[in-house]
């Protein structure tokens, strides 16, 4: 008899712990879920900031005069996942390679001449709890630099 009301007060106690423990599980998966999840938003923003600075590199659009806006709709492609934030696409474009100031904003360049595809995202955390502790908003940047291709003789 005494054997039985060990083996009933081991339950309880094992009960008691799983119960105590439990919150601290869940919150760590919860962790795990939005860290997983930010960290996925920032390797999608520095894919298509290195996709648009590839693709303006190249001069496609340059004739028509439409190159700005298909360096933009070609960065967008990369961002379609990512709608639980503001996204800002910005090209900037230097006239030499060593990118001294700011550079030239909403301009992809010419031939020879150095540009750079921007791409920053505002991050809203969504899990519960977790959400709670981080800012409402965390800006995620992704930065990219490509020298343009000469598609037409470097200087004109």
């Amino acid at each position: 008899m005494k054997q039985r009301s060990n083996i009933a007060r081991r339950r309880g106690v094992t009960t008691i712990e799983f119960a105590l423990i439990i919150p601290f599980i869940f919150v760590l998966v919860l962790g795990m879920v939005e860290f997983g999840s930010i960290f996925y938003s920032w390797l999608s923003i520095q894919k298509a900031a290195q996709v648009g600075a590839r693709f303006a590199a190249t001069g496609v659009g340059d004739e028509e005069g439409n190159r700005l806006s298909q360096i933009v709709a070609e960065t967008e492609k990369w961002l379609t996942a990512l709608d639980n934030g503001a996204k800002e696409i910005t090209v900037s474009s230097w006239p030499t390679a060593s990118a001294t100031g700011d550079g030239v904003e909403n301009d992809p360049g010419g031939p020879c001449e150095l540009v750079q595809v921007s791409v920053i995202y505002h991050y809203h955390p969504f899990t519960p709890l977790v959400g709670d502790v981080f800012p409402e908003v965390i800006n995620l940047e992704g930065h990219e630099r490509k020298l343009n291709e000469p598609w037409k003789p470097c200087g004109e």
